[in-house]
């Protein structure tokens, strides 16, 4: 099936998660994992290119776009969580130029009509990305630790954040990354029972929870990572994957 073929793929993909990219000097324990210094940022674009890599987004796999024959053989995507109003600047300064796109995942409540001062970004502004071919999915409703919430909730979450993207953007919302990169098997449950078709983490761990449809591995890039660790997380995020990757 194309969703069997879409996650035999994906699992080949390296998922790249940012949040923030800029200079914020000395490092602090409880943001560093979080932001990402301008410098390494390019740095980390300009080694993907260097080695093959070619961005691709979820909606290429999933809606047919791309075949086993036409991705390219080292495809990566490019998340930013949290709908910040400076990743579009990010984007438009640093992957455009690139020939590079990007995965924008956010959380509904934080997103208004047009550009505003709130800090986040808005729906006048993801339209005008998503023409330029990147890509906007769903962070839920509230960004809450959904692991904590009753089950009404949860499924609130999943759903209205869905719905309303799918509004605003016009197109299948068909990824949700979780707040925190945190879930469990009842938080995977409501993400299928919603209609996602993958769910996101915020790490590389393999081994916890089942089925791996919707407990997808990301690569948290942090400030104080420099190009060899970004580098080396790339490859064995790529090798691990692929050494995972269903039986055919």
């Amino acid at each position: 099936s194309a969703l069997s073929l879409s996650l035999s793929l994906s699992l080949s993909i390296p998922i790249l998660m940012y949040h923030r990219v800029g200079d914020w000097g000395e490092s602090r324990a409880e943001w560093a994992q979080w932001v990402v210094r301008s410098e390494e940022f390019c740095a980390q674009m300009d080694w993907l290119i260097a080695n093959g890599f070619h961005t691709i987004t979820f909606r290429e796999l999933l809606e047919g776009e791309a075949t086993a024959e036409s991705v390219p053989a080292k495809s990566v995507i490019i998340s930013f969580d949290d709908g910040w109003s400076a990743q579009e600047g990010v984007v438009r300064a640093e992957l455009e130029p690139r020939g590079m796109h990007a995965v924008f995942f956010v959380y509904t409540a934080a997103v208004g009509a047009t550009p505003n001062n709130s800090g986040y970004i808005s729906w006048q502004q993801l339209g005008i990305l998503e023409f330029a071919r990147h890509e906007v999915q769903s962070h839920t409703v509230s960004h809450g630790r959904l692991t904590d919430m009753p089950p009404s909730q949860l499924d609130r979450e999943m759903r209205e954040s869905r719905a309303t993207i799918e509004r605003e953007m016009h197109h299948p919302v068909q990824v949700v990354a979780y707040p925190f990169g945190i879930c469990d098997e009842r938080v995977m449950r409501a993400a299928s029972a919603a209609g996602y078709e993958f769910g996101l983490q915020a790490d590389t761990d393999l081994v916890l929870g089942k089925p791996l449809q919707y407990r997808m591995p990301r690569i948290r890039v942090g400030y104080d990572d420099g190009i060899e660790v970004f580098a080396e997380a790339v490859m064995l995020s790529q090798s691990q994957i692929n050494a995972q990757k269903p039986k055919q």
